[in-house]
């Protein structure tokens, strides 16, 4: 078992358990209060930790499976899931990237009718490139040196699938660092129109205003972890475009691929809006609805101005 293989092996499930501590609080709150849950960003963020999730299975599954026969019925089926994991945990990250600035930057509310549209476009295009990848015979794995792992049957193809791969994971890191860059920018402005719609009963609109700061630059964090899971794995597949093949590279791929379950968790459990929905839900199961404080993050999406997308 080589050194790529036991990263993959030991912190894939890490990765597995906190994006199941995601989902499982997520559904948890749900379940207890449906307001808590309510808003679009709760939902991506679920969507990221499922991605997550998909992209640990699978590359646990092909790190203890190596005997796995290249074209084999079943080696093309676990390259087919983890083409399509990978694509949809670019994707989620895009949509909640097009979210984030859509709320903090153009503080344009969310709509049903928006939301829906975000979905459909989402998996679309995860459907989309994974059959492109399918006609090209990258599930096949042909072309690897070693093991099942995805790569088309000719090594014109596979430079072809290899650069596409590199164009999604780079077009995300772009998107998520851009809107990361363009969202604290716009952080003022969106915060005071945020404070100028409510009533605060007596609360220092300083502290405020400060609390609402804090959650919605620990929203970024959600789509900023690509620019450690991602890079190294661009990297690699620009130079398999070129023709050369760098084993050393998949050390550091492996490593920030498999924790990017915890990072999600991570940033889950230090995101404030969380604490706030979890307080909230711990009332709800105590019958204390009266006694609970619900802040305006907590309300539905529908505000008229924009409530804050954590």
């Amino acid at each position: 078992m080589n050194l790529t293989t036991i990263i993959n092996v030991s912190l894939n499930p890490v990765g597995m358990a906190c994006s199941i501590f995601v989902l499982t609080s997520i559904l948890v709150m749900l379940c207890i209060n449906k307001k808590t849950a309510n808003r679009m960003t709760v939902r991506l963020i679920a969507a990221i930790a499922l991605g997550d999730l998909m992209i640990h299975v699978g590359e646990y599954y092909s790190a203890t499976h190596g005997g796995v026969e290249r074209a084999s019925p079943l080696c093309i089926r676990v390259n087919a899931f983890r083409l399509f994991s990978r694509n949809f945990y670019c994707f989620t990250n895009i949509a909640i990237c097009v979210h984030l600035y859509r709320s903090l930057v153009q503080l344009k509310k969310s709509t049903w009718r928006y939301e829906i549209f975000s979905w459909i476009f989402m998996l679309t295009l995860t459907i989309i490139f994974t059959m492109i990848y399918y006609f090209m015979g990258a599930f096949t794995g042909l072309s690897h040196p070693a093991g099942c792992n995805p790569g088309a049957a000719t090594q014109i193809m596979d430079a072809i699938f290899s650069s596409i791969q590199a164009f999604v994971n780079l077009s995300t890191i772009i998107a998520c660092i851009t809107t990361t860059v363009i969202g604290h920018r716009s952080l003022s402005k969106w915060i005071n129109n945020y404070a100028n719609s409510h009533n605060f009963d007596g609360k220092n609109k300083s502290q405020f205003i400060k609390e609402r700061r804090k959650m919605a630059e620990r929203s970024f964090l959600y789509p900023l972890s690509t620019i450690l899971t991602l890079p190294f794995e661009t990297i690699f597949l620009i130079l398999i475009a070129c023709g050369k093949f760098v084993p050393q590279l998949t050390i550091p791929m492996a490593v920030f691929s498999s924790i990017s379950g915890l990072l999600t968790g991570i940033a889950f459990a230090i995101d404030p809006a969380v604490h706030s929905a979890l307080r909230e839900a711990y009332c709800n199961i105590r019958g204390e609805k009266n006694n609970c404080q619900i802040s305006p993050n907590n309300a539905s999406e529908s505000s008229s101005t924009g409530p804050l997308t954590v």
